[in-house]
């Protein structure tokens, strides 16, 4: 979803048929799209968020040169300690980060500013609020929303399908089904040139993994708090899962 393309009218009917896909400028697995221009990732207080995921979507913009952009919602739902505290972890790592309410109206022109004249897409956990946000945007996409489960606090899939939304002021939005799973794609010695906080230091070692060896200038930014030690520990996890399936395909 998201090709662009040249059309042609059928000769007989009112009809356009398409005569060409165009090159892709980049594409995305999951969620299925192409040609964007943002990844706005989606989370929220309720449900906690699964930081892992996070990071995944955010190596997986960088991959393929699409901006990454954290939207940070239900801060209603935050104390204000809370909203530093992922503003603190993630700023390094992604263009702009938005704080948002849809219950509250809070700072949807500011989303809608970002969103225009790009082509976006929003992913993310189910029930964090995508389709409250969209509706919040503009009222008359009118997609369907969900509560959580209250048995188990996880989000009901509301949006089955990748949607994309063309509004005014240019602005292209899909918005994908939510998700808790996805695989990134890409050697583990190419995992650390995705962590844009990484790339202002400097170690010993040309090929630095930044996970076990000495005079890494990464870990000493650990170590005094340059570098955000939670975001940091999940790299290191990233990384070592990227190297086991590295190692299984060419044991």
């Amino acid at each position: 979803m998201g090709d662009n393309v040249e059309l042609k009218k059928d000769d007989f009917s009112s009809n356009y048929v398409i005569t060409k896909v165009l090159p892709r400028k980049n594409e995305i697995v999951r969620p299925k799209v192409t040609n964007i221009d943002q990844l706005l990732i989606v989370i929220s207080a309720v449900p906690k968020p699964d930081l892992y995921l996070v990071d995944k979507l955010i190596v997986n913009a960088i991959l393929n040169n699409i901006k990454p952009i954290l939207v940070l919602n239900k801060t209603d739902l935050l104390t204000q300690t809370e909203i530093d505290e992922y503003v603190s972890e993630f700023s390094p790592a992604v263009e702009q980060i938005i704080l948002t309410s849809a219950l509250n109206n809070k700072n949807i022109s500011e989303l809608k500013e970002v969103l225009k004249n790009k082509t976006s897409v929003f992913a993310g956990q189910s029930a964090v609020g995508k389709s409250s946000l969209l509706n919040a945007i503009d009222s008359s996409i009118n997609q369907a929303t969900n509560i959580l489960s209250k048995k188990v606090e996880r989000g009901k899939h509301t949006t089955r399908e990748c949607t994309i939304f063309v509004l005014d002021e240019n602005i292209l939005i899909a918005d994908t089904p939510g998700f808790s799973m996805l695989e990134l794609s890409l050697k583990h010695s190419e995992l650390a040139s995705c962590y844009p906080e990484f790339a202002d230091y400097t170690c010993k070692f040309t090929n630095c993994s930044h996970t076990n060896e000495q005079h890494c200038g990464v870990k000493n930014a650990v170590e005094i708090g340059e570098i955000n030690k939670n975001r940091y520990l999940r790299y290191v996890e990233h990384f070592k899962q990227l190297k086991t399936k590295w190692d299984k395909q060419y044991d």
